[in-house]
Order: C-alpha cells, then sequence, then structure tokens
C-alpha cells in the first residue's frame, strides 16, 4: 500500500489521538477501582498497590507503544520507530507528570493542552523526513 506524504502526518495524529483516548480510559478506569478499594479497605494502606501497579503499566507504559505501532501499521505505513518511541515518552512525561489530576479525583481528565500537544507530536513524528533521517534509509 502506498501512501502520500501529506496523508502521513494525519495517519500519526488519527492514531495518536485513538492511542490517547485508549489510555485515558485505562487510567480513569484503573484509577476510580483503586479508590473503590481505598474506600471498601481505608485502614489497609497497601489494599490498591496491585491495581495502582496495573493501572500505570497499562496506560503510561505499555498501551501505548502497541496501539501506536498497530495504528500505523494497519494504515500501512512503515518505519515508524520515531512515533512509536517519542510518542511513547512524550505520553510517558506528559501523562506521567499530570497524573495526580486523575489519581486523586474522580470525573477529572488530563489537561486539554497536554492531549492536543500530544496529537501534534504523533503529527509531526510521523513525517517522513523524520522517520527516514532516523532509519538512515532514502525517502522514495
Amino acid at each position: 500500500m502506498t501512501s502520500s506524504r501529506a496523508a502521513r502526518p494525519l495517519k500519526g495524529a488519527a492514531v495518536t489521538a485513538f492511542a490517547i483516548l485508549v489510555c485515558h480510559v485505562i487510567l480513569s478506569v484503573g484509577y476510580a477501582a483503586v479508590r473503590a478499594k481505598k474506600r471498601a479497605n481505608p485502614s489497609s494502606a497497601w489494599a490498591d498497590l496491585d491495581l495502582r501497579l496495573a493501572t500505570f503499566a497499562l496506560g503510561i507504559v505499555i498501551v501505548m507503544p502497541l496501539i501506536l505501532w498497530i495504528g500505523m501499521r494497519i494504515m500501512g505505513e512503515k518505519d515508524n520507530y520515531a512515533l512509536v518511541i517519542g510518542g511513547s515518552l512524550a505520553w510517558l512525561f506528559g501523562a506521567g507528570y499530570n497524573l495526580d489530576y486523575i489519581m486523586y479525583t474522580p470525573s477529572v481528565h488530563l489537561p486539554v493542552p497536554l492531549l492536543v500537544a500530544m496529537v501534534a507530536v504523533g503529527g509531526l513524528l510521523s513525517l517522513d523526513s523524520v522517520a527516514h533521517r532516523l532509519t538512515g534509509r532514502a525517502m522514495s
């Protein structure tokens, strides 16, 4: 499947937006379960550790790179190293730094400027010139 150079950043932005949606839902649902478990057993300080670790691992570390890579491959794009690595690191630092928005307050989202910036970064990291410069291959 061939792809135009103009469509690749749009595909990257769309896949990044979908990945952010999925990861944000994982974080919201996971930390809601953590709060419910903590309310059920307030005397135990370690009662919610397993849910807290699973939510962090899935919502921040594991799911984001998988969705970015699989989504771009489904759309027929190759050489997605910059998007997968850069987008995952941006999500790790951006969402990880702002995690207290979701962790301690119910019905709260991550800051909208962070989410918009993440979609923009996903689009920029999907550019042909970035992908080919990192892999050392000539642009077609």
